[in-house]
């Protein structure tokens, strides 16, 4: 149903990743689909989120209408689903949940515990050119957080072994982030979404031994047990990454 954060349970933050498994929805959002608009029912969906909440323990999350950007919503109060557009969510309110939907993007979930905050991420490549991850950082300075103080755990993505880009994504993020996020086997080429995220969360300041990378490909490492755009050709539900400021 979800994978913890073992890094920011460490520092007290609750955090997970949820997969595909465990809920009441049907083929091709089978089973623990938390995505609307997509095909399933309203009602499917919120008992899916009830049964997450009700198993990990942590309030209704809030959440905003993703559009690969890299602007910024801060939340207080009670978690909702919100008409704002935002790709980052932050907050400095104890008791608020925030959270993020994914089906290859990155999902990074960012805490200063010591300060008392937290930030959800929506990392898909234009948000990755764009530098999202550094955006959110900032956003967090700002509120009074400290770079040294930040862990950020970068959850279930696409992975290298599966993105396969053409020459211009690969030309942006290279210009953006570096060449290194970029490899090329038998003439096919390919990025390193989590890799790229890494690294711009470090450049922002953070250490690297404060960020942590599940490592899990979301197109074919325990695929069944999570739902990809790509690899379901766009007929598939969503995953829900939640951080949550006790």
């Amino acid at each position: 149903m979800f994978t913890a954060s073992p890094l920011l349970a460490k520092h007290g933050v609750q955090a997970l990743f949820s997969d595909r498994d465990g809920g009441v929805s049907s083929s091709p959002f089978d089973s623990l689909n938390l995505g609307l608009g997509l095909g399933d029912s309203a009602a499917n969906i919120e008992k899916n989120l009830n049964i997450l909440i009700s198993a990990s323990a942590i309030p209704v999350p809030h959440q905003t209408q993703q559009v690969h950007t890299t602007k910024v919503f801060h939340c207080s109060g009670k978690g909702q689903m919100h008409e704002i557009e935002a790709d980052v969510l932050i907050s400095n309110q104890i008791g608020t949940s925030l959270a993020v939907r994914t089906a290859d993007c990155l999902p990074i979930l960012i805490a200063d515990s010591k300060a008392g905050i937290v930030a959800a991420v929506h990392a898909g490549w234009r948000g990755s050119v764009a530098r999202v991850a550094e955006v959110a950082v900032k956003a967090m300075l700002d509120l009074g957080a400290r770079r040294q103080d930040m862990m950020a755990s970068l959850g279930p993505c696409i992975g290298d072994c599966c993105f396969e880009i053409n020459t211009d994504i690969a030309m942006q993020l290279a210009q953006s982030c570096g060449e290194d996020v970029i490899t090329q086997r038998e003439g096919v080429i390919y990025a390193n979404l989590a890799k790229t995220n890494e690294l711009q969360l470090i450049q922002a300041g953070l250490a690297a031994g404060n960020i942590e990378t599940l490592g899990i490909c979301t197109v074919c490492c325990h695929s069944p047990s999570y739902f990809s755009y790509r690899r379901d050709h766009g007929q598939t539900g969503r995953q829900l990454s939640i951080i949550h400021l006790a």
